[in-house]
Order: structure tokens, then C-alpha cells, then sequence
């Protein structure tokens, strides 16, 4: 009764959550290599999970990578519905979520109500044996989805329960809008996957993660990249990239991981630590004086076990700004960079702390030491350059959008349409008498919160980006 249960609810689970994920996926084939890039963009407290299969009797041996269950519950199952997968034939397949679309039925074919992708890889070593498996099914769960198959050969295939489009180019993009029957929508991140792989690069390891950076989603986003993966399918490699952060990879040999049996490994357990759940855990516990504390000693002591290269300790000083608590902030902004000097964007965001606590002189010198190491650096013009109460918005981050207004979170000001200048970055330049602005991006359509002014304040679809003007 217990196990009946058990399997009801990864059942429901299955049904309600899976495979209902945001993503970006491209294959780029070089005629020597064929790559494979990915961006999983989900909620950012999502956690994951790599699972290993050998080879055993007719089946292939093979990996796929799952979430795990929000409260862990039914983690041990999760490799029911796994988000994709990569074989040791060089299959590999991974999901892109869309509007919900009805299943084309066909009354010859069987219908499956159950993740499909763990079949394929066990039993496929092309995308032509792949589709061929798929043919005797109606795929009736595969209504809000996209599933995208690729081969060492360079053929790939997208997948819908109610149309199956071929490859067309050597070279192909997908993210959250269905591709049949030439449909297009305006999506930055297709727009520029498809741009970069168009460009005439090479195709090296450096190209495709510059391609994952330009098509990743960032805080403080409601969707983040959760992780990215750069995977070279004739040598069955992959680059792994944890929490949008591309200074730490991870290179895995599915070979190699075959070899040490079945097994699994839950995907942060690859990486440093997280800082940011320290710190805040310290500050609870005993304030900023704690908080800083516990950041100089584990910074100097323990360099390797927690990633320090991400932004989530300066993501802690923001919040504290956010909050209304500049001291604090400074505080440990100054930590921070006491240990790394030379990056700028600390300098910027000191003097932002600094002018809001009422120190001009010292404010001005911090923008001035950004401003010299970097002409473009957007938080020192944002809050560093407002001669007049004028400030320029700058957004580097959508430079393939369509169409971007900046709005604010009231009627302070009408949409604003954004133009791009000769360095192809969206710019807005507003007179706005001193205050407290929050302001959001509307891109193609989209509502998205400013990613490289990370000062934020709400959650969900309340999040906007904080300006001050003084």
C-alpha cells in the first residue's frame, strides 16, 4: 500500500512538472566535431541529479540528469523523468518547454503515457533509430513540450506528441516556441544562438560556451541558467556549468563515469560550495559583525571549498542595500574587495553604498576607479553619471532583441522604447528628479528585470531592478 502510494505521487508529480522547463539548445557541426550546447533556465532554488547506467545484456549504457523533488521526498525516483540524456553511441536529448500544443493521435499507433527518453537512449544509437522507435507511439504527454535529438553524425530532430521536424541546416537552435511548419517567434536567445552559429566561428570548446553566455538567463530573473553543458558528442565530453557560473567547469567522461558502475551524483556536489547560504545563515545568527567574520575566514582559509567566484556574496551586500541598510552593505563590500582589488564592479557598487550613507568625496572616488579601469562599466555610469538628474540605461546583455522598452513599476514614467547605439546595446537616457526608481526591461514582449544591476527588490513577477538618484 505504502509503494502504490509512493508511485501515485511521482505519477502526479510526473504529470503536473514534467517536462514543463525552459531552455536553450543549439547543435553546431563543424564536419570534424559536433557540439551540443545547453541552458537549463529554471527556478534558481532547483536542484539536480547525474545518473549513470552501464551498458547491460542489449542496452546501451548512458546518462540522464533530473531535478531533484522540492522536498526531497521522492528524490530516489526521480530518474523516472529525467530532463535529458546522452548515451555511449553519442545520442543525446534534451527538452525546450512551449505553449501547450493538442497530440496528433493516430489510431494505428500505441499510446505512451510514460518518459520516453530513457527508452531511446538504451535502445537508439541514432536519431534515425530514435524516430523509427517513436513512430509506434502516440506521445500523449508531450503536448507542452519539445523534445530535441542529436547524433554523433550531426542529424538531430525536434519532437512534438503532434509533429516530428528533421534536420534541415547542419547548424540549429531551439528554445521556447514551437518550430513546425516554419513558425517563428521573436526570442533574443534563439535569435542569438542562431546569429553566433551563422557567424562563421570556429567551432571550439571557447565558441560554444561563448554562445551559452550570450543565451544564458541570469538573476535576479524569475528563470535563471541553472546549469549549461557544452558537450562534444563524438568524444562523449562534457563541460559543465553550475549556476551561471562559467569561471568553474566541470569536465565529464561518460566513459569514464560508465566504468565505476551505476551510480549517481547530485550535480553541486561537482562544485565549491555555495557562499550565499553561509552568509545568510551568519548574518540571522549574529548580524553583519558575524556575517563578515565568517566571510574573511572561510575566504581565507578555505579558498577552494566555496565558490567565491560567483556573485552571490556581493548578491548578500545588495540585499542589505535593498533593505535600507547601506552601513552594512559597505561593510561587506569592502571585505569582499579587500580580497579582490582589481574588480571593478565592486569599486561601483562601494560608491553606491558609499553616496547613500552621505559620503560625496568618497562615493566619487569609487565611481572615478571604476570609470578609469572601464569607460562602460554599467553600475558606475547607472548611479555614477547622473549629471543633472540624467541617467543612461544600458542593456548588453539582449543585443539580438527585436524590441525593448524600460518601464517602471508605476506611472513615474511612460514606457520608455530603448534604441541601440553602434555597439549594439539597447540605451535609454531619462531626466529623473532624485529618488528611488524600480524599473523592469520588457524584451520582445517579456518582462525581465535589469542583469547586470543586480540591486533588486520583490520576488516572482514582482521583481524590479532599484535606482537611486541623488
Amino acid at each position: 500500500m505504502l509503494l502504490s502510494r509512493f508511485c501515485y505521487l511521482l505519477l502526479a508529480y510526473m504529470l503536473v512538472f514534467a517536462p514543463s522547463r525552459a531552455c536553450t539548445i543549439f547543435i553546431a557541426n563543424d564536419g570534424r566535431q559536433v557540439w551540443v550546447g545547453n541552458n537549463e533556465d529554471e527556478d534558481p532554488a532547483l536542484r539536480y541529479r547525474l545518473w549513470y547506467y552501464p551498458a547491460i545484456n542489449k542496452h546501451n549504457g548512458y546518462m540522464i540528469w533530473t531535478e531533484l523533488s522540492p522536498d526531497g521526498k521522492m528524490d530516489s525516483l526521480m530518474y523516472h523523468i529525467p530532463q535529458g540524456g546522452m548515451n555511449d553511441k553519442g545520442l543525446f536529448m534534451d527538452y525546450t518547454a512551449i505553449d501547450e500544443l493538442p497530440v496528433l493521435r493516430d489510431p494505428s499507433r500505441q499510446d505512451r503515457e510514460t518518459e520516453i527518453v530513457t527508452d531511446l537512449l538504451q535502445q537508439c544509437g541514432t536519431v534515425a533509430e530514435a524516430l523509427q522507435f517513436i513512430e509506434r507511439f502516440n506521445l500523449v504527454r508531450l503536448t507542452g513540450a519539445q523534445l530535441f535529438i542529436a547524433d554523433e553524425n550531426g542529424d538531430y530532430a525536434t519532437v512534438h506528441g503532434s509533429y516530428v521536424m528533421r534536420r534541415s541546416t547542419p547548424d540549429f537552435a531551439l528554445t521556447n516556441y514551437r518550430v513546425n511548419d516554419g513558425h517563428y517567434e521573436a526570442c533574443w536567445r534563439r535569435d542569438a544562438a542562431l546569429a553566433g552559429l551563422n557567424s562563421g566561428q570556429s567551432r571550439s570548446l571557447k565558441n560554444i560556451v561563448d554562445l551559452l553566455q550570450q543565451t544564458t538567463q541570469k538573476k535576479p530573473g524569475n528563470l535563471v541558467s541553472n546549469y549549461s553543458m557544452a558537450i562534444a558528442l563524438k568524444d562523449r565530453r562534457i563541460n559543465l556549468y553550475y549556476k551561471n557560473d562559467f569561471s568553474t567547469p566541470l569536465v565529464l567522461s561518460l566513459g569514464a563515469e560508465l566504468k565505476k558502475g551505476a551510480h549517481y551524483r547530485d550535480m553541486d556536489g561537482y562544485f565549491p560550495q555555495a557562499i550565499g547560504p553561509v552568509l545568510r545563515t551568519a548574518y540571522t545568527a549574529g548580524g553583519i559583525d558575524r556575517t563578515v567574520k565568517v566571510y574573511d575566514s572561510l575566504r581565507g582559509h578555505s579558498p577552494t571549498r566555496y565558490n567565491f567566484g560567483s556573485d552571490e556574496a556581493l548578491d548578500v551586500a545588495l540585499q542589505l542595500l535593498a533593505k535600507e541598510k547601506p552601513a552594512e552593505a559597505l561593510r561587506l563590500l569592502e571585505s569582499i574587495r579587500h580580497f579582490d582589488p582589481g574588480k571593478q564592479t565592486l569599486n561601483a557598487w562601494c560608491g553606491v553604498a558609499s553616496r547613500k550613507l552621505g559620503k560625496a568625496a568618497e562615493s566619487d572616488r569609487c565611481f572615478a576607479s571604476a570609470l578609469a579601469a572601464d569607460p562602460d562599466n554599467y553600475v558606475a555610469t547607472l548611479f555614477g553619471k547622473q549629471a543633472g538628474g540624467t541617467v543612461t540605461f544600458r542593456m548588453n546583455d539582449f543585443g539580438y532583441a527585436q524590441l525593448v522598452n524600460l518601464v517602471s513599476d508605476s506611472a513615474r514614467w511612460p514606457p520608455a522604447p530603448m534604441k541601440k547605439d553602434a555597439a549594439g546595446a539597447w540605451t535609454c537616457t531619462l531626466q529623473l528628479p532624485p529618488g528611488t526608481y524600480r524599473y523592469k526591461f520588457i524584451v520582445n514582449g517579456i518582462y525581465l528585470a535589469d542583469q547586470v544591476n543586480l540591486l533588486r527588490t520583490g520576488f516572482g513577477p514582482d521583481i524590479y531592478s532599484i535606482l537611486y538618484v541623488w
